[in-house]
């Protein structure tokens, strides 16, 4: 069947249709106001009406057709409060890579410490339910995995401590970390350590054989939110009898997904750009431009990168220039049109939250 316009009655007594049953079809669904309401009324009372990847795909549409101007930032901000009682792996995961996207775009502005607040309202229930035992079945694993990361990142204390703590005892006790959450405890030592564990870890990086270590590693060392160990990893990864050649790209990605490094990481590319580009090369190079500057959201951003890519060769990494400068483009549009109106509700569902 091809179908531009097709017309159905739907029966007054319907609050609802869900289209894309299962996310069968690669399209994007748009309901009335009325009956996004519904729908996540339907969600907050019992959300296992829907089906998981139903579930997973209303996020998906409701965050898409809000950065496409096409739906007001408080629908989905409303629809994820359901996920207080979510515990399955798709819509989680769906939910995060638009949550940790707002949470970069929203950095700068007035209501940022109001997002996190409500990001850890809604990682609390769910990383309790997850646990650190690494148990269950093979989604809950990837669950526990993707959600302890994410309360990691916004410094959410219930989970940072005990991470710390697996830490501590693996660094000073020689304890045992379960393989799936190695990642996440490596992680938050960093993050959450000074220099006697950074350097622990660089140690381990450089003593073991086992490769899939030395990339967890190398990921958990740019986790730091100390500036100077960061600079100094920076400046090892340039050293071929400090990091290999292979990892110096993981080691850029680590910091430059960092919060607290992602402008030491371009300053460090600006610096340094002769010497990135002969070690890695442009195919490597596409990759890297896109994740240092791709949260950027200011002009000033903007017009930094523009300038300072006119004066360098990328090679065949234009490409990848252009859609990360759309990218900037892209999220100073978001921030002006939508920085205001999610902290306007975040503000309004905060106070309900403290007075209920």
């Amino acid at each position: 069947m091809n179908l531009t316009d097709v017309t159905f009655e739907i029966p007054s007594d319907v609050e609802y249709i869900k289209c894309n049953v299962n996310q069968s079809g690669f399209y994007r669904v748009t309901y009335p106001e009325e009956m996004w309401a519904s729908i996540i009324t339907t969600l907050l009372n019992d959300h296992t009406k829907f089906s998981p990847a139903d579930r997973a795909n209303l996020i998906d549409d409701a965050f898409t057709l809000c950065e496409a101007g096409e739906l007001n930032a408080t629908v989905p901000l409303q629809l994820s409060l359901y996920l207080l009682k979510e515990k399955d792996y798709a819509p989680w995961t769906t939910a995060l890579r638009y949550l940790h996207s707002w949470k970069e775009r929203l950095s700068e502005s007035p209501g940022y410490k109001r997002y996190i607040s409500f990001f850890k309202k809604l990682l609390t229930p769910v990383t309790k339910y997850v646990g650190w035992s690494d148990e269950g079945s093979h989604l809950k694993k990837l669950l526990r995995i993707a959600v302890l990361q994410s309360a990691v990142s916004i410094k959410l204390e219930d989970v940072v401590k005990p991470a710390k703590s697996l830490f501590d005892d693996w660094m000073l006790k020689g304890k045992r970390i379960a393989p799936n959450i190695r990642n996440v405890v490596y992680i938050a030592g960093i993050k959450f350590g000074g220099e006697k564990e950074w350097n622990h870890c660089w140690e381990n990086y450089q003593e073991t054989q086992v490769s899939s270590e030395k990339l967890i590693m190398l990921e958990a060392l740019g986790a730091s939110t100390d500036s100077w160990l960061l600079q100094r990893y920076l400046l090892r990864s340039l050293n071929r009898d400090m990091v290999k050649s292979q990892d110096m790209e993981t080691v850029i990605i680590s910091v430059a997904t960092n919060s607290d490094g992602q402008f030491l990481v371009w300053r460090h590319l600006k610096a340094y750009w002769p010497q990135i580009h002969v070690l890695l090369g442009n195919g490597s190079l596409s990759g890297l431009i896109s994740v240092v500057v791709s949260n950027f959201f200011t002009e000033y951003d903007y017009h930094e990168v523009s300038e300072f890519f006119k004066k360098v060769d990328v090679g065949s990494g234009q490409r990848a220039l252009e859609q990360s400068l759309e990218t900037i483009k892209f999220n100073i549009h978001w921030v002006k049109e939508n920085a205001d109106i999610v902290d306007r509700w975040l503000v309004n569902y905060l106070n309900l939250v403290q007075t209920s």
